[in-house]
């Protein structure tokens, strides 16, 4: 007789053994994946989870990792399974709301078997099954930051993202700056006040100056710039009120003694053009000045006296200093 039979539960299967665990992270692509080398008994592989925004896309099993990814930190295997638990349930909870408002809408696309892996998944890390409940707080990027490496200089491209990507500046800065810093040295840069609300996007999430500009944020002074960019091509993202930048590292060079700008094209925009739209208008304006609507405009937009093409570099590094 069976030990079901006899009334008793089966034992539960003894979860994989976990080594090598690491979060990997693709700035380029806000892509960050979770991996690690799953053991069982005398046989072992690769397990991949990757996490493409806020959403699990792949689950990848292959008999060695994948060293195509860009920025890696080491996680516990405790650490691996809490993140790769809190990516299935964000995953999870994503496809039940869905599936609740749109039920054909899996039945119109190829078949996925996410759901499988995921399940099968969760055997083998000895994860409790997913259970659709409400829930608050639930945060499905591996924020866990690598520690600080060796501290060197970072040449950085930063172009403005609006009506006109030309206007950009390259810097280059130390490694140890932490991102409030590098705001400071960005508000130079684009002679703005740095007083400024302001907000990094990286591959390890998000970091702002309290902390609260997106659920998840940590504080900007507690991270340095070389824990979230760390060999060229690497980006991330940065926002101070309503305008955007990307930030792309060029370059790996010799640690800078200050903040220093090397180069750049175009005024950034005056202080009085709150967003792009405002910019557009002040450009416009600038094109028939002796118009009198445009003349109030170009007055109320801080254009008097501003040529969009000109570009103090001088101006610029007296800032930084």
């Amino acid at each position: 007789m069976s030990p079901t039979s006899r009334g008793h539960k089966p034992e539960k299967p003894k979860p994989a053994d976990l080594s090598d665990c690491v979060a990997r992270g693709e700035p380029d692509r806000d892509r960050v994946t979770l991996a690690a080398t799953l053991t069982a008994g005398k046989r072992s592989v690769s397990v991949e989870v990757v996490v493409d925004g806020d959403r699990v896309r792949r689950i990848e099993l292959h008999a060695e990792p994948s060293d195509a990814l860009v920025a890696e930190a080491p996680l516990t295997p405790e650490e691996f399974r809490s993140q790769v638990e809190a990516a299935l349930i964000v995953r999870a909870d994503s496809d039940a709301w869905l599936f609740e408002r749109v039920p054909d809408f899996f039945e119109l696309g190829a078949k996925s078997d996410l759901p499988e892996r995921a399940d099968r998944l969760r055997r083998w890390l000895g994860l409790p099954e997913y259970e659709p409940v409400p829930r608050s707080g639930v945060d499905p990027l591996p924020l866990v930051l690598p520690p600080p490496g060796p501290v060197t200089g970072l040449r950085l491209a930063v172009a403005l993202l609006g009506p006109d990507q030309a206007i950009w500046r390259r810097l280059e800065v130390r490694s140890d700056l932490t991102l409030a810093g590098v705001h400071r040295v960005l508000a130079a840069a684009f002679d703005r006040d740095e007083r400024q609300y302001h907000w990094f996007e990286t591959a390890y999430g998000g970091f702002s100056t309290d902390g609260r500009y997106g659920e998840g944020d940590r504080l900007d002074d507690q991270v340095l710039l070389g824990q979230v960019v760390t060999a060229p091509g690497h980006r991330l993202v940065y926002e101070a009120e309503h305008w955007r930048h990307w930030i792309r590292v060029e370059q790996v060079v010799a640690l800078p003694r200050a903040p220093s700008c090397l180069d750049g094209e175009r005024a950034a925009p005056p202080p009085e053009c709150e967003d792009e739209h405002a910019y557009k208008m002040l450009l416009e304006a600038l094109r028939d000045p002796g118009d009198e609507e445009n003349d109030g405009l170009v007055e109320e937009l801080g254009g008097y006296g501003f040529d969009p093409e000109w570009f103090d570099r001088e101006g610029v590094n007296a800032r930084l200093g």
